[in-house]
């Protein structure tokens, strides 16, 4: 370089940016240019045969600039140093290099936001937290999002803070397509009012920049698992071509911390999902019955949707129809509504036969749900199928005010949550049905055991029916010859025969065996009853005075109370049944004692209440049910037909009989016979 270039203009400007030159001879400035002396903020005659060492600072010549801080009036500068030797003098050129320092330091920041953007868990918050960023770097921006043929400026700022997100869509221009296409496109806008962005973007190009500087359009391509997505358009005149690559590592930046913000929210609402459905699981097992789960089942799904209005419609059973058995968010005066509707036509039905959870529009309900949906505010209704298996076990509605959208995550959460419903009141479903099969198998399977001991005991009683007629008749024939001939040995024998004493022995002993003989007769061919309406006074007091006469010592109580209407009875049969158990208590009293006879009216259920209660030793308990077998007697002269005959004719007649016997002594025969005719005046009770 020769001085005479040096003093010159081609060395005025260096690519278009001003440069100060300065001149040094013998270590002193011999010339200095006018943009130097502005640099330093001094005269020419200041400068001129001054030394520059606090210039230079000891550096030696050297082709490639160097970068230094200068100490000027206007204070500390950065500036870029090129320093060349030539016929002994020394060439400092000066560049003022601030606004490289700017740069550098707003792609540092930019670098810095970059990567701050992979610590946020939410799409929303990746893209809210770049454009604050680029907001606070004074870099206008625009967020667009393609949709179809058009593109939808999502978020603009221009310097004046953020506009709507729902902003006008407009045409594709090049400088959008390139960047689709290339991933980055790059243009200046010379005119400053969108230029080659087209009119539909001209809020894009914003105010004229306050530097004079050339503005430049920068467009870069924001991806999501490996595909397009958006287009990012930033306006600077401090984008130049130079750093396009910090820019591309920060779409990339962008790119990847939401591709990392979108598996966080998957696995965030998959976690999520899982949870509830966790939850709902351990509700449906704890469940006495499907009501305990309708409640918790319910709010679980209703928080997972975020609905503030759930309804939990089920099939009834044996009609076509919907029942409510559970709602959140109804009003109690709108409950009636969904009571009960009708299930062929409804849209429950149509999801039901789909088998998937589905979103209907409010518009193709019928009314008065259409209308009761319309009043609330309500736009869409998210239907549920509740199935098992193929079985269709109702739905679960959820309502919300605004337009709604079924992801996979959520359409596969709500068949799982309405799985675990249908199969909770189905398995209760069933388990009911088994119990009351398994409570009709046990009644039927006691039935059958008592048939089946009836069977036997008839069987047994018939046998020894049959044997007990075929001994009755060939022992009432030899009695017959002994009763003759007793007869005739009485009219041969002397008052004061002494064998008159062996005859009436004989006599006894022949009645006592004739009698066992009736017994065994009536045992073995019982009659049918022949029931009519019998007061029971009367039957009471022929029998126990019949079985009484001849007993001094015993006293008779009496408690017939007077409600006690007529019995459908056989009355001959009866009063042998009365006249039986009269005998047993006066025979169980043979040094005497009470003989109470009460009689009432059951309580509780239809029919009447005699009790035979006597003041004898009493039954041991294990002899209660023995007492009524045939030919079972405690008695040294009894039959063992006696009580066996009482049961048989009161179960002829619906009736049963049953024996308390305390431990001090006594004994209580209860006698219940059925009540079927209303009340008839009776025959007060003998004083």
């Amino acid at each position: 370089m020769t001085r005479e270039t040096a003093r010159g203009g081609p060395y005025q400007h260096l690519d278009g940016l001003p440069f100060a030159l300065a001149v040094i001879r013998d270590s002193r400035i011999v010339h200095a240019n006018p943009a130097l002396l502005t640099l330093l903020g001094v005269e020419p005659a200041e400068v001129l045969g001054t030394p520059l060492v606090h210039l230079l600072e000891g550096r030696e010549p050297q082709a490639l600039p160097q970068e230094t801080v200068w100490r000027t009036p206007r204070g500390a500068l950065p500036v870029e140093l090129t320093l060349s030797e030539s016929g002994g003098d020394l060439y400092v050129l000066v560049r003022d290099a601030s606004g490289r320092v700017c740069q550098r330091q707003l792609l540092q920041r930019l670098a810095a936001l970059g990567a701050s953007l992979i610590r946020l868990h939410s799409e929303d918050a990746v893209l809210r937290h770049a454009f604050q960023g680029l907001a606070e770097l004074r870099i206008p921006h625009g967020y667009l999002v393609p949709e179809g043929e058009r593109v939808r400026l999502a978020h603009v700022d221009v310097g004046g803070g953020a506009a709507p997100l729902v902003a006008p869509s407009g045409d594709w221009c090049d400088l959008l397509r390139d960047a689709w296409r290339e991933g980055l496109a790059y243009q200046e806008l010379p005119s400053g009012d969108g230029g080659v962005l087209g009119p539909d973007w001209a809020a894009l190009a914003g105010p004229p920049t306050r530097g004079g500087g050339v503005p430049r359009a920068l467009c870069l391509r924001i991806e999501t698992d490996g595909a397009p997505r958006a287009l990012l358009a930033l306006r600077s005149e401090r984008v130049g071509e130079d750093d396009l690559a910090p820019w591309r590592m920060f779409a990339a930046q962008v790119s990847a911390a939401l591709d990392a913000a979108r598996t966080i929210g998957t696995l965030w609402r998959r976690n999520t999902a899982l949870s509830s459905l966790n939850r709902l699981a351990a509700a449906a097992a704890t469940a006495l019955k499907p009501q305990d789960l309708f409640e918790p089942g319910g709010r679980e799904v209703a928080s997972l949707m975020g609905s503030r209005t759930v309804i939990l419609l089920l099939r009834a059973e044996g009609a076509d129809a919907l029942e409510l058995a559970w709602h959140q968010g109804v009003s109690p005066g709108a409950e009636h509504r969904f009571q009960r509707i009708a299930h062929a036509g409804s849209m429950s039905a149509r999801v039901m036969e789909e088998g998937v959870p589905r979103v209907v529009d409010v518009a193709e309900f019928a009314d008065p749900v259409r209308s009761f949906l319309r009043a609330s505010g309500q736009v869409c209704v998210v239907l549920v199928p509740l199935q098992v298996r193929s079985h269709m076990v109702g739905t679960i509605a959820l309502a919300f005010d605004a337009p709604r959208v079924l992801t996979d995550l959520e359409r596969e959460t709500l068949q799982a949550m309405g799985a675990h419903f249908a199969a909770t009141i189905e398995t209760h479903r069933l388990l009911r049905e088994l119990r009351e099969r398994a409570e009709e198998l046990t009644r039927l399977h006691s039935e059958l055991a008592d048939t089946q001991r009836q069977l036997v005991e008839r069987e047994r009683l018939a046998a020894l029916g049959e044997l007990s007629a075929v001994v009755a008749h060939e022992v009432r024939n030899p009695l017959g010859a002994i009763f003759n001939a007793l007869a005739t040995l009485r009219r041969f024998q002397e008052p004061a025969s002494p064998a008159l004493t062996l005859v009436g022995i004989l006599s006894e002993e022949a009645h006592r065996l004739n009698r066992l003989v009736d017994d065994l007769l009536d045992f073995a061919r019982p009659s049918s009853p022949q029931p009519q309406p019998v007061p029971l006074p009367p039957l009471l007091e022929e029998a126990v005075n019949t079985a009484t006469v001849g007993q001094p010592g015993l006293r008779v109580e009496w408690a017939l109370e007077p409600d006690v209407p007529p019995l459908p009875v056989d009355a001959r049969m009866m009063r042998q049944v009365f006249l039986n158990l009269a005998l047993n208590a006066v025979q169980a009293m043979p040094q005497g004692g009470t003989l109470r006879i009460h009689a009432r009216r059951c309580q509780g259920q239809p029919g009447a209440t005699v009790e035979f209660t006597d003041t004898g030793p009493g039954v041991p308990p294990g002899l209660h049910e023995r007492l009524f077998e045939p030919f079972f007697t405690t008695k040294a002269t009894g039959t063992g037909l006696g009580l066996a005959i009482v049961r048989r004719t009161l179960r002829a007649h619906g009736g049963n009989i049953s024996i308390e016997s305390p431990p001090a002594g006594g004994a209580t025969f209860r006698v219940q016979l059925p009540l079927e005719l209303p009340s008839m005046p009776s025959r007060p009770p003998p004083r």
